[in-house]
């Protein structure tokens, strides 16, 4: 009966050594992003005439990068924009890509929340036509309350095939519009992690498909003389970290387990 008080005795310091040991979990975090296509020279387009890869110089306007790409509107990121057109023989479109960069609050253990938003300008363009082929996304992630933990910067390596907007088009073809486009995306930014009084945080990033896109795996499929729309998301979990002393106790409180079956 004595080993079996003793045991109680432990585990109660256990009990309370635990709950002296919890921090109070962080509720919510506050962010901030900001983006831009890069007009830095790492653009590509590609004219349908012949198949032909034209590699953009750095520059925002297509006479300065040389490859036809048009970028425009606020710069948030160094060289990246938050417009960038492409243009057709034909005149048509323009065909373009826009990002929208948001604020707003992380719940801990809540659902995902929106960061970005991008919408494809998708014109159908007459044959022959020059057209994105490769573009790189740079997006800046931060956290400004209640703790600072300044930018986690990240690139999205985007290629990009414009389909010939006539039938016959080869599978896949998920929305059923004349022919999907298709991006493919590299880069997704990892997740971030840190720790704060004893509790890792961890936030996630991934891609959503809005209204005229489908995300599957890295391929995002984009509905033909649309305006469609892709949201980046992240969200917040949290997990608590047992203290070192904590895992202590509980070991003593397991070894006078033993001994009082060995005493038996």
């Amino acid at each position: 009966m004595k080993s079996k008080k003793t045991l109680l005795a432990a585990v109660g310091g256990l009990a309370l050594l635990t709950g002296s040991a919890q921090a109070a979990l962080i509720a919510s975090f506050d962010f901030d992003t900001a983006s831009g296509w890069l007009a830095d020279g790492s653009a590509q387009t590609r004219n349908s005439a012949d198949n032909s890869i034209i590699n953009c110089a750095a520059g925002a306007l297509p006479g300065t990068n040389g490859c036809g790409l048009t970028f425009s509107g606020a710069q948030e990121v160094t060289d990246g924009y938050n417009t960038v057109d492409w243009f057709s023989n034909g005149g048509v479109g323009p065909s373009g890509l826009d990002i929208v960069s948001l604020s707003g609050t992380l719940i801990t253990g809540g659902a995902w929340v929106d960061t970005g938003i991008i919408t494809h300008r998708n014109f159908i363009l007459p044959s022959p036509a020059t057209t994105l082929h490769t573009l790189d996304l740079m997006s800046e992630f931060s956290i400004t309350s209640p703790l600072l933990l300044g930018p986690a910067s990240d690139t999205f390596d985007i290629s990009f095939v414009e389909t010939p907007n006539q039938g016959g088009c080869p599978p896949p073809n998920p929305l059923g519009s004349s022919c999907d486009d298709a991006f493919t995306i590299d880069g997704l930014p990892e997740a971030i992690v840190f720790e704060i009084d004893g509790i890792t945080y961890t936030i996630e990033f991934r891609l959503f498909g809005g209204d005229g896109f489908i995300v599957a795996d890295n391929t995002l499929y984009t509905r033909e003389d649309e305006e469609n729309t892709l949201f980046v998301q992240a969200r917040v979990t949290a997990r608590q970290v047992p203290e070192p002393a904590t895992l202590g106790i509980l070991g003593l409180g397991l070894l006078l387990l033993n001994r009082r079956k060995l005493m038996k």
